[in-house]
C-alpha cells in the first residue's frame, strides 16, 4: 500500500520504505491514476494525508471524500466553528479547526471526488463537490497540482463554498493533500561527531581528595 504523507504527519518509516512509498508512487503514476476535478483514482490502495490550511468565509464547512460510485461521504476535515472570532470571516487551525490534519485510504480502481459541506445560523446547509457534473455543471473547486505531485510538494484543493454567487473567488476554504515525506533520515552532526579521547589521570590532573 502506497501512503503519501505531508510533512508535519510523520507517519512512513525512514529509508527504504520512504522512498518506495513516496519516490516509487512518482516513478509509477500513470494514466490509470488521477487526481483532478473530473476524478481522483488509484490503481493500488493508497492513503493520503490532508492539512487543513485556512478558511475564509462566514460559513461552518467540512471537507471530505466522495465515493462517486456509489456517493458515500467520508468526512475528513470539520470547522468547529465559522470563523476564529465573531464577526470576521476567517478560520485558522487550532480555533476554526481543532484537527487540522486527517488520512484516508483511497481503494484501488474506485473513483472518488471530494465534497464541502457549508453551513451558515438560519440557512439550509450546502453541500458542493470538487466534479463540476455533481455542480449541475459549475467548477467549485481547483487543484494546482496533479497527481505526480503528491509525493513531493503536494496538491492545494481551494474551494469557492457556492454559498454567495458575489463571491466567485476560491479562497473561501482550503487544504493540502499529500507533499514531502518528513523525516529524520539523516543522523543530527552532534550524533555523528566523535567524542574527545578520554583523558586518563596523571599526578597533574589527579583529582584532589574530599
Amino acid at each position: 500500500m502506497t501512503k503519501i504523507s505531508k510533512l508535519h504527519q510523520l507517519s512512513i518509516a525512514c529509508g527504504a520504505i520512504a522512498a518506495t512509498a513516496v519516490g516509487g508512487f512518482v516513478q509509477s503514476a500513470s494514466a490509470a491514476e488521477e487526481f483532478n476535478t473530473q476524478n481522483v483514482k488509484f490503481d493500488r490502495d493508497t492513503i493520503i494525508e490532508f492539512q487543513f490550511l485556512g478558511s475564509n468565509n462566514r460559513a461552518q464547512s467540512t471537507f471530505g471524500v466522495v465515493n462517486l460510485a456509489t456517493g458515500e461521504r467520508t468526512p475528513l476535515i470539520n470547522e468547529i466553528r465559522a470563523t476564529d472570532k465573531p464577526k470576521t470571516t476567517i478560520g485558522t487551525a487550532g480555533k476554526a479547526v481543532r484537527k487540522p490534519y486527517a488520512e484516508f485510504t483511497f481503494q484501488s480502481n474506485t473513483p472518488y471526488g471530494f465534497y464541502l459541506e457549508s453551513k451558515v445560523k438560519g440557512k439550509t446547509p450546502k453541500v458542493v463537490y470538487s466534479t463540476p457534473e455533481r455542480n449541475g455543471g459549475t467548477q467549485l473547486a481547483r487543484f494546482n497540482n496533479d497527481v505526480t505531485a503528491l509525493g513531493s510538494q503536494g496538491i492545494t484543493i481551494a474551494w469557492n463554498d457556492g454559498m454567495s454567487a458575489a463571491n466567485p473567488d476560491f479562497n473561501q476554504f482550503a487544504v493540502i493533500a499529500g507533499g514531502g515525506v518528513g523525516c529524520p533520515c539523516k543522523a543530527s552532526p552532534a550524533i555523528n561527531t566523535p567524542l574527545p579521547p578520554e583523558v586518563l589521570p596523571t599526578r597533574k590532573n589527579k583529582p584532589a581528595r574530599g
